[in-house]
């Protein structure tokens, strides 16, 4: 789930989640527990057979399905499977506060560069899992008119979160955990930030970037949850300045070394994996931001209706982008030239788009075919 949307943007995926989805349920042990991987032909110990990072896929990946195809039988089919995994968790947890797993796997250390989360509390990021299944998991119960699961996980959702705010924000600093980047993003992406803190944790978890050098620090795992927080969040310049570089940490050097395939730690000169796909996660913001391909907010249409505003960065001068949806593809060529903004669309067939340019909140609607704008750039 941490690649997925990466996943689903660049393959076809209609066959191969459902074949996912019944390899968890295959693996599934009697008390729910969901293993790190599955099918399960070798069993590993800890971390390695129980972390809520990796078995939370189980609720994740069904809504991610539904996201880009618009199609909920994932959700529905594999309901029990979800429901016993929440339930298996709930077991774990101590106060509402789950402790176990691998946590931030090879988070960015130079003194650590391998194993588990070294920056960010392993009970704040699976604890941040915890969270987020329940909260997928009432949904699903809302989807299915399960109306004693709506009300018993509504409770658990919000029990978790206020014990998860006690044991690991500090009001005087506004931070998360250590003040990570991992412990500030994952909260922010999850929605566990109290609405009158979210401005002063972004704050801090922007300060922290700046203060290394506009560097990371994230692993396997926290890496989505910065890059989409500050996406998300507006603050796309932050992303495109903290990757566009050859340094270590940073895919750049990774090219720079002559990697072929993505490496499992941020420096391959350290060991590890060289063909470990974890660190995919920017894929997303390729599409979601700077094409600006994305669904609308709850539409759940698989892309028949959707919404492209790409963010122009830096001194980035073009994006050329296309994904094929289950309709037709959808295309995005844009650049910018002495400030001025250029971008041809293509939509396809039976399908509407709201298109967003650059530094404006109004969009353009379009239905099927192929459209161009401009724009100068402030």
């Amino acid at each position: 789930h941490l690649n997925g949307p990466g996943l689903y943007y660049n393959f076809n995926l209609a066959r191969f989640a459902p074949k996912i989805m019944q390899d968890i349920r295959d693996a599934q042990l009697s008390n729910g527990l969901v293993t790190s991987i599955a099918p399960e032909y070798v069993v590993f110990n800890g971390g390695f057979r129980d972390s809520p990072e990796w078995g939370s896929a189980s609720v994740i990946f069904p809504f991610m399905y539904y996201e880009f195809y618009g199609d909920n039988s994932l959700i529905a089919e594999y309901y029990d499977v979800m429901k016993r995994y929440v339930d298996y968790l709930t077991t774990t947890a101590k106060d509402h506060i789950v402790s176990h797993g691998l946590g931030d796997w090879c988070d960015y250390r130079e003194d650590q560069p391998y194993g588990v989360s070294h920056n960010t509390p392993i009970s704040l990021s699976a604890t941040t899992h915890y969270f987020m299944v329940i909260d997928y998991l009432v949904q699903a119960a809302e989807m299915l008119s399960k109306k004693e699961d709506i009300t018993f996980y509504s409770n658990l959702r919000e029990e978790v979160r206020t014990a998860f705010n006690k044991e690991f924000f500090n009001e005087d600093t506004k931070q998360y955990g250590t003040g990570s980047q991992a412990s500030n993003a994952m909260p922010l992406f999850a929605g566990l930030v109290n609405p009158q803190d979210k401005q002063s944790v972004l704050d801090n978890l922007v300060k922290d970037i700046e203060e290394k050098g506009y560097r990371l620090s994230t692993g396997d795992v926290g890496n989505r949850y910065l890059f989409q927080a500050l996406a998300r969040n507006g603050l796309n310049e932050v992303m495109y300045k903290m990757h566009n570089h050859n340094e270590v940490p940073g895919y750049g050097f990774q090219l720079q070394f002559g990697a072929t395939t993505l490496t499992e730690l941020w420096d391959p000169r350290k060991g590890a994996s060289w063909n470990h796909f974890m660190m995919g996660q920017i894929e997303e913001w390729f599409y979601r931001s700077l094409a600006g391909i994305d669904v609308e907010e709850n539409a759940y249409t698989g892309f028949k209706n959707f919404k492209i505003a790409p963010q122009v960065v830096g001194d980035l001068t073009y994006v050329n982008a296309s994904y094929n949806t289950l309709y037709g593809t959808i295309k995005v060529d844009w650049k910018v030239d002495n400030g001025q903004f250029e971008m041809d669309i293509e939509v396809p067939i039976n399908c509407e788009a709201k298109v967003y340019l650059p530094q404006e909140t109004n969009y353009t609607a379009v239905k099927s075919g192929k459209y161009s704008f401009k724009k100068r750039l402030q």
